[in-house]
């Protein structure tokens, strides 16, 4: 066998495994989605308000307390909309699986660290 025809061969091999056929109309579901996007928001919002807090060594103050209200508010309202996604008929729900997980995650964290501070 020549090298190219071993290269055709891989090449072959590997498109079949991407081919997946899809037999539904089915897609994901909006609430899915939205509650996803809010959930990557509400943490991008956690991480900067860490960063913030680290690079002012500990004394940002009403900055990092506003981020942190505001990763709350944005994670409780993600698992809201993640929960009332289920309810979307003929849809794909594992954008609002993850969705509804992370915002529920990050509310619970994020609740633990203001008791933490009362």
């Amino acid at each position: 066998m020549q090298r190219n025809q071993i290269y055709y061969i891989r090449l072959e091999i590997g498109m079949k495994l991407f081919n997946k056929y899809k037999f539904s109309d089915k897609r994901q579901s909006l609430g899915g989605i939205i509650s996803t996007i809010m959930g990557l928001l509400a943490l991008a919002s956690l991480i900067y308000g860490v960063y913030i807090s680290f690079k002012a060594e500990g004394y940002a103050g009403l900055k990092v307390g506003s981020l942190g209200l505001l990763s709350l508010l944005i994670s409780v309202i993600g698992t809201f909309i993640g929960l009332l996604s289920f309810k979307e008929d003929d849809k794909f729900y594992t954008l609002s699986k993850v969705g509804s997980m992370l915002c529920g995650i990050l509310a619970v964290f994020m609740v633990a660290v203001f008791l933490m501070g009362l």
